[in-house]
Formats: structure tokens, sequence, C-alpha cells
């Protein structure tokens, strides 16, 4: 686990500090400390693109909490616009300590993030530009997730789904791992080139993820998972912007009509999740894969092949989706 420089014991919260009225009041979640919990994309993308940036070691531990920790504070602000139930499978915060508390604590995550980038660096240069990044991702993300608050699929032309499914994966999870990738380069004091590769890299990435996870929404959804927050806030997803491709017209709008009878009705969003899957899936794989050989492609034509890109390749190959075969495919 990463050192943990909040000043508490992640698993417990138990140090010489829980006493302190400020951290006892924050009662933050064990599994959003940095190095617990999650997949830990980002650090892990952030330690490689490090790696690759000729840095030596480890990529400082600061840089790493820092990126994980406003990724944290994220969720905690998303699951209370999203009035989501759990996280990680474990109560949304704000469902445990309140919404209050819960955007006081998501907002204190992201100044506690600032706070370690500003020092984790030693050259001042470096470490402004560092900070500067932070704020610019931050207010990026922002952005991203007011279209994604304001925007409803069931209001949309095909057209405009697909659009704003890139536009809100783009500026939400792609900026925030193209931070991730950009901070371990700028750590290792890497060449502006190598810089903005990473960065490109980083952000084709995230975007990936975005995908992936729309759709294990709804595969969890379809496995008894409770969770159905896109489905039930009716956000523009991928799933939706593939079926806008996939489907005519006139299924589409009906498919927006079932969506919203099903949320006047309070009725399981189940069978419309898995018709959305069937009809999406194999554009899903082939997209989701297509975009992670061109990532690793771009970020191995930027370097001109003078540097070891196998370890980032790694990540993508985390992230790829199995094509399921057909029925009669599948038949011995």
């Amino acid at each position: 686990m990463t050192k943990n420089h909040l000043g508490f014991a992640g698993a417990t919260h138990q140090t010489a500090r829980t006493g302190h009225g400020w951290s006892k009041a924050l009662q933050l979640a064990p599994d959003l400390y940095p190095g617990v919990g999650g997949k830990r994309l980002r650090a892990t993308l952030l330690e490689e693109a490090y790696a690759f940036a000729g840095g030596r070691c480890a990529a400082p531990s600061l840089v790493v909490d820092a990126v994980e920790l406003l990724h944290a504070g994220s969720l905690v602000i998303d699951d209370f616009e999203d009035e989501s139930l759990t996280r990680r499978g474990q109560p949304a915060l704000h469902q445990v300590i309140g919404p209050a508390r819960a955007v006081n604590a998501g907002n204190w995550m992201y100044f506690r993030a600032l706070e370690l980038a500003s020092a984790a660096l030693d050259d001042p240069a470096r470490s402004a530009a560092l900070v500067g990044r932070f704020i610019t991702v931050a207010r990026q993300c922002h952005e991203g997730q007011a279209i994604d608050l304001a925007t409803r699929i069931d209001e949309v032309t095909p057209r405009q789904a697909q659009v704003t499914a890139l536009a809100i994966s783009r500026w939400k999870t792609g900026r925030l791992a193209s931070l991730a990738a950009w901070c371990g380069a700028q750590a290792a004091a890497g060449d502006p080139q190598t810089l903005q590769a990473v960065a490109a890299f980083g952000c084709r990435i995230g975007i990936c993820l975005q995908m992936k996870n729309d759709v294990d929404e709804l595969c969890e959804l379809l496995d008894g998972s409770d969770r159905c927050d896109d489905l039930r806030n009716r956000r523009v997803t991928w799933p939706w912007a593939w079926a806008a491709s996939e489907l005519s017209a006139e299924q589409f709008t009906a498919w927006q009509r079932r969506l919203r009878q099903s949320e006047e009705q309070r009725a399981e969003f189940r069978p419309l999740a898995k018709d959305l899957l069937d009809a999406t899936h194999r554009r899903a794989a082939a997209e989701i894969n297509a975009r992670l050989d061109r990532a690793i492609d771009r970020l191995t034509a930027a370097s001109g092949g003078a540097r070891e890109a196998v370890p980032l390749a790694a990540i993508c190959d985390a992230l790829r989706m199995a094509v399921e075969p057909t029925r009669a495919e599948a038949l011995p």
C-alpha cells in the first residue's frame, strides 16, 4: 500500500490523529484512501509513464497519491450527484455520513490533492507546472460532469447521443487518465514530446475505460447488482451511443420511450439492459479493442520506437473485451 499522506490508517482510521476534530469529522471510507481499493489503473498508468519517460526506481509517491486522491474525491461527488447507493460494493459515502459531510469530504480531497502535488517535485518550475495541470484537469472534469448531469439520453437524437458520449468520456475519464500519464512523465523530467505523447495516450485509455465501465454496469445489473445509476438517471452512455448507430431511428426512439416508461412506472431496468447489451456487445468489443490498438500504435510512433512501450501496452490489455460468439458459433 502506498504510504498514507493523510494522517490516517486506511484500514482502521485509528492513528494518533484520529481524535482531531477535522479528521474524525471527515470520516473517509477506508477504500477511498490512496493505495486502497479500486482498480488503481491511474496509479499504474502514472508509474508506467514515469518509467517510459526515463524515470528511475519508483515514481514519487506524493504524485501517485495526489492523482489517486483527486480521483477519489471525484467519486464521492459523483456518487452524491448520481444519488448512488453503493461504491465498490460498499455504501456510498453520502449514504453513510450524509450529503453535506460527503460533499465537504470530496472537496477536501481535491484541495489535499493539490497540496500533495505542490510538494511532490523538487524543481520549482516542474512543480508549478504539475499544480497548474491539476487545476486545469479538475476544471475540465467538472465541465464534463456538467454535460453528463444536464443531458438525458431520452431527449437527444441518435447523432447527439454519439457526440455527447464522446465529449463526456473525453472531458471526465479521459482527462483524468491523461493527467495521470502526464504527471508520471513530468516527474521523470520527460521532454515536451514525451509529455504530449503520454498525455494523449492517457486520454485514449481513459475513453476506453469509460466505455468498458458503461458496459460493465449493465453486465453487473444482469448478474444481480442493484446498481443501475446510468439507466435510472437516463445518462448518455456508450451502449446507448452504439445502439444509436446500430438501430434505426424508429427503433432508437422506441427504446428511449421504454427507458422513460420504466422510470415512470418504477419498473426494473434489467430487460432494457439485456437488450442494450445484446444489440451492442460486439460493437463495444470491436471499438474498444480498436481504440486500444491505435493508442499504443500512436504512442510507439510518437516516440520513434526508441522507448519500451510494453508495460503501457499491458494496461491496454487489461481493458480489452472479448467478442462473445454467436449462438450458432457456440453450438457443438
